[in-house]
């Protein structure tokens, strides 16, 4: 996730996020083409943090629930509740990833804080040091 806070940096799980761009007709002409990596797909381990197995017959499911005959089956056509589905569970996605940035921004500004203070105190000590040894003070630091 570092490396997605960098200018114009590739999100993770590009071709996810174009799947779903896809579905709902969003045009991409004007996006740049990012080629697939291998540290862009969505692995096993990470499905599964996500609360989910993978049934026989490799598909996946919530944990805990039992196996239901009309879970195989598409929706029929106007059936607004998968589409619905979808949109509660980006909601709840949207709701957590900002919870999870205003965090860090919180542990950033928090670390930040902690070096200006240390970068404060460590000025004091060069400042009392050269009194002590009557040598003239440090220059500014050149920006």
């Amino acid at each position: 996730m570092h490396k997605a806070f960098r200018l114009n940096a590739p999100l993770p799980y590009p071709h996810l996020v174009t799947l779903f761009l896809q579905h709902f007709n969003i045009p991409l002409d004007s996006e740049p083409y990012v080629p697939i990596k291998r540290s862009f797909l969505v692995g096993v381990v990470v499905v599964a943090s996500f609360g989910y197995r993978k049934e026989r017959d490799d598909s996946w499911v919530k944990k805990g629930t039992q196996p239901n005959d009309d879970e195989g089956q598409l929706p029929v056509e106007g059936d607004s509740s998968l589409l619905q589905s979808i949109l509660d569970r980006f909601d709840g996605l949207q709701t957590y990833v900002g919870e999870r940035f205003d965090l860090l921004e919180q542990q950033v500004d928090t670390r930040f804080d902690e070096t200006d203070s240390r970068i404060t105190k460590v000025k004091e000590d060069v400042t009392f040091i050269c009194k002590c040894f009557d040598l003239p003070p440090p220059p500014p630091p050149s920006s």
